[in-house]
């Protein structure tokens, strides 16, 4: 089993990764792009189980697949603008991570005053169980996760191909 399980971790070069990053360190090769669209992509699979759980009885297998979009959301911010170390920003850098990590809570945070009460309110009129409350506030954390990553990645591809284009 222990060999299936290394042929499988082979198989996403990973370990060829590590092994360079190890004897090399991480020396600037690997590529920061930016990405416009895949982060909405993720952002949009992450309303869509919010809704799910709102509109149907789910069951815990919905997320179990949403471990692959929370780390899809992660695989984007390590491989967009951002998956850099900051100490390698410069002070134009260093300005686009803190206005990409400020617009991505003042999204987070305006969602959350207004959605965390509209599901507190829809909870108490339907008489939803205590086992659904629990999906939905899981759904909702969740997707908190995937959107702080992503709308930092947006927000700094976006403001840095203008810059580019500029």
């Amino acid at each position: 089993m222990l060999e299936r399980l290394d042929v499988l971790v082979a198989w996403t070069n990973m370990p060829a990764r590590v092994k360079h990053d190890m004897n090399h360190g991480d020396d600037g090769q690997r590529q920061h792009l930016p990405m416009r669209w895949l982060p909405l992509l993720l952002m949009a699979a992450a309303a869509g189980v919010v809704a799910a759980t709102l509109m149907l009885p789910v069951s815990y297998w919905l997320f179990g697949t949403v471990g692959a979009f929370s780390a899809a959301a992660a695989a984007v911010y390590t491989h967009g603008p951002l998956g850099k170390p900051s100490i390698e920003d410069d002070e134009r850098g260093a300005a686009l991570r803190k206005d990409a990590w400020l617009f991505s809570l003042s999204v987070l945070a305006f969602a959350n005053i207004i959605g965390q009460p509209a599901l507190l309110m829809a909870a108490a009129l339907h008489g939803w169980s205590v086992e659904r409350v629990s999906y939905v506030v899981l759904a909702v954390f969740i997707c908190n996760v995937i959107w702080l990553n992503c709308l930092r990645t947006l927000y700094t591809s976006w403001k840095h191909s203008g810059r580019a284009h500029a």
